[in-house]
């Protein structure tokens, strides 16, 4: 794979910047973010996970190395965690962080807004059949096509671990249908010929670069190849009085309402502060994310595959010893 473009000298330019944009469909800025904001927010996502077994016994868990049988979205073993990193105040709060905003309204002008949608991305290792397949942000948002993503990983993260690739001036190629996947949201981009033409960009990550792109650029997560977790989190962004749906306001995965999550925050400012904002609510289209009449038997297939292979982990590390030797 080619590397990521490094934009960090355009930041000061944003004219310069959002040319870029526009060209490549993403912009990746090394060491945006103090690491001393992520490290605080990775350490209480380590200490959930840790709480409920994840993690290594007698390790430490700021290295997420994984010990249990990789759990994966829709499980009840993942919402358990997952509900409760919805509720840590500091997991909404670095969408609002100054360098972010700073970077987002460079690009999509003096009035954008985060999402309150917030999402974390825990990624065991050995679940390579789970990685995020390659798709458009579009077709699970909606509203304005100017929707620009920041990704963000809560660690140094390689490749190895699992980093995002982006394929290179997609954007331009317009909105994709989908086909089933066994990945994340069981969506993926059917990807036309012409993206035989672009080439797949990815870099090692450090703590504190990020990657903003837009809705339309098709992208995806490499493999965890590692013994450790893969901690992200990505944030959405629009300008005010464009187009957006209903969905974008309310938690990720619906589960939890926006009472309890701010249950116990200190932080008002931080409380429903989207409705301050000027948008256009429009109504959600299920069609973009149908899938094809005969995905049926695809997705029979996929998941028995993914069900032996998983019985085979599963007897793995039934052997696990004391020393956490699998």
């Amino acid at each position: 794979m080619k590397p990521f473009v490094d934009s960090s000298p355009l930041l000061s330019d944003s004219v310069a910047l959002k040319q870029r944009f526009d060209e490549a469909g993403y912009v990746y800025i090394r060491g945006l973010i103090d690491p001393e904001c992520l490290l605080a927010l990775r350490r209480q996502i380590v200490e959930i996970c840790a709480d409920c077994h994840w993690l290594k016994p007698g390790s430490d868990p700021m290295d997420a190395i994984s010990w249990t049988m990789p759990k994966v979205e829709g499980e009840k073993e993942y919402f358990e965690v997952y509900d409760r990193i919805q509720r840590l105040q500091d997991f909404h709060a670095l969408a609002h962080e100054p360098s972010v905003l700073r970077l987002m309204r460079g690009l999509l002008g003096d009035t954008a807004f985060p999402h309150p949608l917030s999402i974390a991305r825990l990624v065991f290792p050995e679940s390579r059949d789970w990685s995020t397949p390659p798709h458009q942000d579009y077709v699970n948002n909606q509203g304005t096509p100017d929707l620009y993503a920041c990704w963000i990983p809560l660690s140094d993260c390689p490749q190895a671990l699992g980093s995002l690739a982006i394929l290179e001036g997609s954007h331009r190629l317009g909105l994709q249908p989908v086909e089933y996947s066994l990945g994340a949201g069981h969506r993926q981009t059917s990807l036309p010929p012409e993206a035989r033409n672009l080439d797949w960009v990815a870099s090692d990550f450090k703590l504190g670069d990020v990657v903003a792109f837009h809705s339309l650029t098709i992208h995806r997560a490499l493999a965890n190849e590692t013994d450790r977790m893969r901690l992200s989190v990505d944030f959405r962004y629009q300008a005010e009085r464009q187009d957006t749906t209903e969905r974008c306001l309310r938690p990720h995965f619906e589960r939890l309402d926006w009472q309890d999550i701010y249950r116990d925050w200190d932080r008002d400012d931080l409380k429903f502060y989207w409705r301050d904002k000027q948008f256009n609510l429009v109504p959600w289209n299920p069609e973009l994310g149908s899938l094809p009449d005969d995905h049926l038997a695809e997705a029979v297939r996929l998941q028995r595959k993914f069900n032996q292979e998983r019985e085979q982990l599963a007897a793995r590390y039934a052997r696990q010893d004391d020393h956490g030797q699998r």
